[in-house]
């Protein structure tokens, strides 16, 4: 439900809130208790909110700046949530083990292919003729 003057987006910004809001615990408790952890643990915890700051903010900007520019209801909610569910997968994937996982590439492809699909979107509304 998209309520007049309320954006889509602002739910998966909201979403992305709380998800950096937990990387960033996370990363507060892997440097408290460091010693305990597995020596590759507190950097890979630092690398996932790192990687999370660096392309979260550009994805909401382009999924707000299409909902703005007219894109279809159902796209903006597609492309919001195959946003939350990649940087899940890319969050446990990263978190889970050091080196390369599924879920890690993954999470990480799908971030790039939204940011190449809304960078696009973004373009073509731009350049589409307005009637």
């Amino acid at each position: 439900m998209n309520t007049p003057g309320i954006p889509i987006t602002l739910f998966y910004a909201g979403i992305m809130g709380l998800l950096a809001v937990a990387l960033a615990t996370q990363v507060l408790w892997a440097r408290i208790n460091a010693k305990k952890l597995p020596d590759w643990k507190p950097d890979t915890t630092m690398r996932v909110q790192a990687n999370f700051v660096e392309n979260v903010p550009l994805a909401l900007i382009l999924l707000y700046l299409l909902e703005a520019g007219g894109a279809p209801v159902p796209i903006v909610h597609v492309l919001g949530g195959a946003l939350v569910i990649a940087r899940l997968l890319h969050t446990w994937g990263y978190s889970s083990n050091p080196g390369a996982t599924y879920p890690r590439l993954i999470g990480a492809q799908v971030t790039f292919l939204l940011l190449s699909i809304m960078g696009f979107g973004a373009i073509y509304l731009s350049l589409a003729p307005r009637f």
